[in-house]
């Protein structure tokens, strides 16, 4: 399976009356809750497609560092390839990195904040968690109920 995840939002509250934590590291502490739901995902099936705005700050390896010290223990990792430039919903990017991949409904799991994910087709959007932003990814019922409909 594919998991496409973003950051701020999911693993990392965006609420902008909330001081966002750092870790020694120089980026983002990661919600444990968050972490936890994610880890409870059948880990050696699943690749995590980086698809978070922030996905141009680091190098592969480095995210992979960064996933690892956080506790979120999968093991394949990659990150949607885009021109940094150019700038599009984050709905375009996933349905074009989708589209150039091949991947069907039943290979795709997306968790994310953005609304504009709403405007998936039916089918992928029914494999997206929206999050609330403020919160984050806290709850693993929604992606039980997702992963249910295999």
């Amino acid at each position: 399976m594919k998991l496409f995840l973003d950051i701020d939002g999911v693993l990392v509250h965006a609420n902008p009356m909330r001081k966002v934590e750092f870790d020694d590291d120089g980026f983002y502490k990661f919600n444990s809750k968050a972490v936890a739901v994610l880890n409870e995902l059948s880990v050696e099936n699943i690749e995590i497609i980086l698809s978070s705005s922030h996905r141009h700050r680091f190098t592969l390896a480095k995210w992979k560092i960064i996933f690892k010290r956080r506790g979120v223990h999968f093991n394949k990792f990659s990150i949607i390839k885009s021109d940094i430039s150019y700038r599009s919903s984050r709905r375009s990017e996933i349905e074009n990195w989708i589209k150039l991949k091949k991947y069907k409904p039943s290979e795709v799991l997306i968790i994310d904040d953005d609304k504009s994910l709403n405007g998936l087709e039916i089918d992928f959007k029914n494999r997206l968690i929206l999050t609330n932003p403020y919160i984050g990814l806290n709850d693993d019922l929604e992606i039980k109920k997702v992963l249910q409909k295999l």
